[in-house]
């Protein structure tokens, strides 16, 4: 029977120890929380404002730019469930949402349109694919009422 010394079972374990507590800081480093999703939706809004409408949706669209940060993105809709951005799938844009249905059956767009316009913002719960994992998640949405004509929102998943 092979015996380790204690020196060297010492180091296996510091190692092991080291390398699981390294991982647990990059998996929480990563998780994404209700607070960045709300931030995150904030400077999307300012977006808005800041360089217009037309030119902040394609911005939201777009994959390569600060609003689309791997499962962070932004999409927008018109009041009647419009799609105006998508930064999740782009060909999205341009189809009426308003029916949609999540992985449970759930209203999704309407239930976060509803909550923006009639509240101002708010959260909503559904399920979504995440397109990091590739799989259905649940997912807190912040959605947020630009003006009457817009809803912009984004959200996190909750594994």
């Amino acid at each position: 029977m092979h015996k380790r010394s204690p020196s060297k079972l010492r180091g296996i374990v510091s190692a092991f120890a080291a390398g699981a507590l390294l991982a647990a800081t990059l998996s929480s480093a990563s998780a994404i929380t209700a607070d960045d999703t709300k931030a995150f939706v904030d400077k999307a809004v300012a977006h808005i404002k800041a360089v217009g409408t037309d030119k902040a949706l394609a911005d939201f669209t777009a994959n390569d730019n600060e609003f689309h940060q791997g499962e962070l993105y932004m999409f927008c809709f018109a009041p009647d469930g419009m799609a105006k951005a998508h930064g999740g799938n782009a060909k999205l844009v341009g189809q009426n949402m308003i029916n949609f249905r999540d992985a449970d059956g759930f209203l999704s767009t309407a239930a976060l349109i509803k909550v923006a316009m009639d509240n101002g913002s708010g959260w909503t719960d559904i399920k979504w694919p995440n397109p990091v994992s590739k799989k259905v998640e649940k997912k807190g949405v912040y959605s947020v009422k630009v003006d009457n004509d817009l809803v912009c929102a984004s959200g996190y998943y909750k594994g």
